[in-house]
């Protein structure tokens, strides 16, 4: 740019010459003040060009900064927009996960209400059962019952031996005292302090003895220790501080003295051993 202005001094001042030398010698002093005035003020002219193009030139480097920093904002705007936008892209990902949370937490809150709502059903169903089976149970106890006492009814119809006391007569279940319970079955164990009686060699009842319980063994007086395993046994029994405590206990031994009876009567003949219970 200076360049420029340099060649612009030159032209005015080979324009001032050339019509200096038009003139010739006759040029007055007045025009020579003219002329150098021309020539300052010529030159003033360049010195405000050369200003004006530094000038120029400094707004053209400050344009060129600031359109820099311009590009450099849009970048960060840029930057700060693509930052924005991954933001809002993780937002939206993290508020699907949660809703996908929510709705699987009420899927297992559901899955959890049917599960208590199976398990109630279960354990009311297993209730009816039971109560039908302790129902099925105690019908069979009865029914058992009601077969020893016909046997031992038709026993008591028989004429025992004369060296052998005649075998009593157990009380039918109607006979049993308020609160006590009777159960028929088979000595399993047996010690001074219990008696562990089954049915159908399954273990049912353990009874305690107490030195107030009455114990027969083939119609005599006995004690716990007399008792064999093996043997049926006919036992009432109360429930005390949540133990069945036995009131009576009645034992049939396995082994029993031959009843006789008349060969005419159709009956066994004499010798002949007759069972005092039907095992189950």
């Amino acid at each position: 740019m200076r360049f420029g202005a340099g060649w612009l001094s030159a032209g005015v001042a080979a324009l001032l010459l050339t019509t200096g030398c038009k003139e010739g010698r006759s040029v007055s002093t007045e025009q020579q003040g003219e002329q150098a005035s021309a020539a300052r003020t010529a030159e003033q002219a360049q010195e405000q060009s050369e200003k004006a193009f530094d000038q120029a030139e400094q707004a053209q480097e400050k344009a060129t900064n600031e359109q820099q920093d311009a590009a450099q904002a849009q970048r960060e705007l840029q930057d700060t927009q693509q930052e924005l936008a991954e933001a809002q892209a993780r937002a939206r990902t993290e508020a699907q996960q949660a809703e996908q949370a929510q709705q699987q937490a009420q899927q297992q809150t559901q899955q959890a209400q049917q599960t208590v709502a199976q398990a109630q059903a279960s354990a009311l169903e297993a209730q009816r059962q039971q109560q039908s089976e302790l129902a099925q149970q105690s019908q069979q106890q009865a029914e058992q019952a009601q077969q020893q006492a016909d046997l031992t009814q038709q026993q008591a119809q028989q004429a025992p031996p004369p060296t052998q006391q005649p075998v009593a007569q157990a009380p039918a279940v109607g006979a049993q005292a308020q609160g006590e319970q009777l159960i028929i079955g088979e000595v399993l164990t047996v010690n001074d302090r219990e008696v562990l009686v089954s049915i159908r060699g399954e273990p049912q009842v353990r009874l305690q003895v107490q030195p107030g319980t009455q114990i027969t063994v083939d119609g005599r007086q006995a004690r716990a220790v007399d008792i064999e395993e093996g043997s049926q046994v006919r036992a009432s029994y109360r429930d005390q501080g949540g133990e069945p405590t036995a009131t009576r206990i009645e034992v049939t031994s396995s082994v029993q003295n031959p009843a006789p009876a008349a060969p005419e009567s159709g009956e066994s003949a004499p010798g002949a051993q007759e069972p005092a219970f039907q095992p189950d």
